[in-house]
Protein backbone atom coordinates (compact mmCIF):
# COMPACT_ATOMS: atom_id res chain seq x y z
CA UNK A 1 0.00 0.00 0.00
CA UNK A 2 2.89 2.60 1.38
CA UNK A 3 4.64 1.50 -2.52
CA UNK A 4 1.68 2.26 -4.10
CA UNK A 5 1.38 5.84 -2.57
CA UNK A 6 4.91 6.50 -3.42
CA UNK A 7 4.45 5.75 -7.08
CA UNK A 8 1.54 7.37 -7.48
CA UNK A 9 3.00 10.75 -6.12
CA UNK A 10 5.99 10.06 -8.14
CA UNK A 11 4.00 9.79 -11.58
CA UNK A 12 2.11 13.00 -10.38
CA UNK A 13 5.34 14.63 -9.87
CA UNK A 14 6.70 13.26 -13.66
CA UNK A 15 3.39 14.36 -15.48
CA UNK A 16 3.33 17.92 -13.90
CA UNK A 17 6.80 17.96 -14.74
CA UNK A 18 6.48 17.52 -18.02
CA UNK A 19 3.39 19.57 -18.74
CA UNK A 20 4.87 22.71 -16.75
CA UNK A 21 8.64 21.97 -19.20
CA UNK A 22 7.32 24.39 -22.62
CA UNK A 23 7.16 22.18 -25.56
CA UNK A 24 9.84 22.57 -27.50
CA UNK A 25 10.35 21.82 -31.49
CA UNK A 26 12.20 21.87 -33.92
CA UNK A 27 10.87 23.29 -37.11
CA UNK A 28 12.74 22.87 -40.26
CA UNK A 29 12.11 24.75 -43.65
CA UNK A 30 12.74 23.01 -46.47
CA UNK A 31 13.47 23.91 -50.55
CA UNK A 32 12.19 21.44 -52.86
CA UNK A 33 13.60 20.95 -56.37
CA UNK A 34 10.63 22.81 -57.62
CA UNK A 35 11.17 25.76 -55.68
CA UNK A 36 8.33 25.21 -52.86
CA UNK A 37 8.79 26.11 -49.76
CA UNK A 38 7.71 23.69 -47.01
CA UNK A 39 7.60 23.68 -43.24
CA UNK A 40 8.03 20.72 -41.28
CA UNK A 41 9.05 19.07 -37.76
CA UNK A 42 11.54 16.59 -39.61
CA UNK A 43 13.93 17.21 -42.76
CA UNK A 44 12.55 15.86 -45.64
CA UNK A 45 13.58 13.62 -47.78
CA UNK A 46 14.26 14.67 -51.84
CA UNK A 47 14.69 18.81 -50.98
CA UNK A 48 17.16 20.52 -52.47
CA UNK A 49 17.54 22.64 -49.39
CA UNK A 50 16.88 21.98 -45.75
CA UNK A 51 17.11 24.68 -42.68
CA UNK A 52 16.38 23.95 -38.99
CA UNK A 53 14.82 27.00 -37.78
CA UNK A 54 15.53 28.86 -34.35
CA UNK A 55 12.12 29.27 -32.50
CA UNK A 56 12.45 32.08 -30.27
CA UNK A 57 11.73 30.82 -26.57
CA UNK A 58 8.04 31.15 -25.08
CA UNK A 59 7.24 34.71 -23.32
CA UNK A 60 7.83 34.89 -19.69
CA UNK A 61 5.39 35.89 -17.07
CA UNK A 62 6.97 39.50 -17.11
CA UNK A 63 6.39 39.48 -20.71
CA UNK A 64 3.09 38.05 -21.44
CA UNK A 65 1.68 40.69 -18.81
CA UNK A 66 3.59 43.40 -19.95
CA UNK A 67 2.47 42.76 -23.95
CA UNK A 68 -1.08 41.91 -22.46
CA UNK A 69 -1.20 45.55 -20.53
CA UNK A 70 0.19 47.39 -24.29
CA UNK A 71 -2.62 45.51 -26.36
CA UNK A 72 -5.23 46.82 -23.23
CA UNK A 73 -3.43 49.90 -23.88
CA UNK A 74 -3.94 49.73 -27.38
CA UNK A 75 -7.31 48.59 -27.62
CA UNK A 76 -8.27 51.58 -25.24
CA UNK A 77 -6.37 53.98 -27.54
CA UNK A 78 -8.22 52.60 -30.39
CA UNK A 79 -11.69 52.72 -28.77
CA UNK A 80 -11.16 55.94 -28.15
CA UNK A 81 -9.94 57.24 -31.31
CA UNK A 82 -12.94 55.95 -32.89
CA UNK A 83 -15.37 57.38 -30.57
CA UNK A 84 -13.43 60.54 -31.89
CA UNK A 85 -14.48 59.76 -35.49
CA UNK A 86 -17.78 59.09 -34.75
CA UNK A 87 -18.38 62.13 -32.54
CA UNK A 88 -16.79 64.43 -35.42
CA UNK A 89 -18.68 61.99 -37.74
CA UNK A 90 -21.95 63.10 -35.58
CA UNK A 91 -21.40 66.88 -35.89
CA UNK A 92 -20.93 67.12 -39.36
CA UNK A 93 -23.83 65.62 -40.27
CA UNK A 94 -25.58 67.67 -38.48
CA UNK A 95 -23.36 70.60 -39.62
CA UNK A 96 -24.99 69.45 -43.32
CA UNK A 97 -28.51 69.09 -42.31
CA UNK A 98 -27.81 72.73 -40.88
CA UNK A 99 -26.36 73.94 -43.98
CA UNK A 100 -29.40 72.49 -46.18
CA UNK A 101 -31.85 73.99 -43.91
CA UNK A 102 -30.54 77.57 -44.15
CA UNK A 103 -29.97 76.97 -47.94
CA UNK A 104 -33.86 75.98 -48.28
CA UNK A 105 -34.80 78.51 -45.98
CA UNK A 106 -33.20 81.35 -48.13
CA UNK A 107 -34.01 79.41 -51.24
CA UNK A 108 -37.97 80.11 -49.47
CA UNK A 109 -37.27 83.84 -48.41
CA UNK A 110 -35.94 84.96 -51.56
CA UNK A 111 -38.83 83.37 -53.71
CA UNK A 112 -41.34 85.59 -51.32
CA UNK A 113 -39.59 88.74 -51.86
CA UNK A 114 -40.16 87.61 -55.35
CA UNK A 115 -43.79 86.88 -54.97
CA UNK A 116 -43.99 89.93 -52.44
CA UNK A 117 -43.44 92.50 -54.82
CA UNK A 118 -46.25 92.56 -56.36
CA UNK A 119 -49.01 94.86 -54.50
CA UNK A 120 -51.64 92.96 -52.98
CA UNK A 121 -55.73 94.25 -52.42
CA UNK A 122 -55.19 97.52 -50.23
CA UNK A 123 -51.72 98.53 -50.71
CA UNK A 124 -52.02 100.90 -53.70
CA UNK A 125 -53.10 104.49 -52.99
CA UNK A 126 -54.53 106.76 -55.44
CA UNK A 127 -53.13 109.50 -57.46
CA UNK A 128 -54.27 113.06 -57.78
CA UNK A 129 -53.51 112.85 -61.43
CA UNK A 130 -55.51 109.55 -62.02
CA UNK A 131 -52.25 107.16 -60.73
CA UNK A 132 -51.39 104.86 -58.71
CA UNK A 133 -48.32 104.31 -56.22
CA UNK A 134 -48.05 101.80 -53.32
CA UNK A 135 -49.29 102.79 -49.83
CA UNK A 136 -46.78 102.08 -46.60
CA UNK A 137 -48.25 98.88 -46.08
CA UNK A 138 -46.62 97.74 -49.10
CA UNK A 139 -43.36 99.11 -48.31
CA UNK A 140 -43.91 97.75 -44.71
CA UNK A 141 -44.30 93.85 -45.91
CA UNK A 142 -41.50 94.25 -48.63
CA UNK A 143 -38.98 95.49 -45.80
CA UNK A 144 -40.40 92.64 -43.87
CA UNK A 145 -39.40 90.38 -46.62
CA UNK A 146 -36.30 91.75 -46.82
CA UNK A 147 -35.17 90.88 -43.64
CA UNK A 148 -36.13 88.03 -43.83
CA UNK A 149 -34.02 86.97 -46.83
CA UNK A 150 -31.06 89.04 -44.85
CA UNK A 151 -31.54 86.44 -41.72
CA UNK A 152 -31.49 83.43 -43.95
CA UNK A 153 -28.31 85.13 -45.86
CA UNK A 154 -26.86 84.74 -42.23
CA UNK A 155 -27.99 81.75 -41.23
CA UNK A 156 -26.63 80.35 -43.83
CA UNK A 157 -22.88 82.03 -43.82
CA UNK A 158 -23.13 80.98 -40.28
CA UNK A 159 -23.62 77.25 -40.80
CA UNK A 160 -21.21 77.34 -43.64
CA UNK A 161 -18.84 78.55 -41.38
CA UNK A 162 -19.69 76.01 -38.08
CA UNK A 163 -19.48 72.85 -41.01
CA UNK A 164 -15.71 74.40 -42.00
CA UNK A 165 -14.73 74.42 -38.45
CA UNK A 166 -15.92 71.40 -37.68
CA UNK A 167 -14.56 70.00 -40.90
Amino acid sequence: MRLRSIVRKFLLLLAGACLAAPAVAQLYKNVMPDGRVIYTDQPMKGAKETHAIEMPPPPSPAERAAAEKRAEKERLERSALEQRIADRQKALDTADARVAKARKALADAKAALAAGRAPEAGEMRANVGGGARPGPDYFKRVDELKRNVDAAQKELDAALRARNEAR
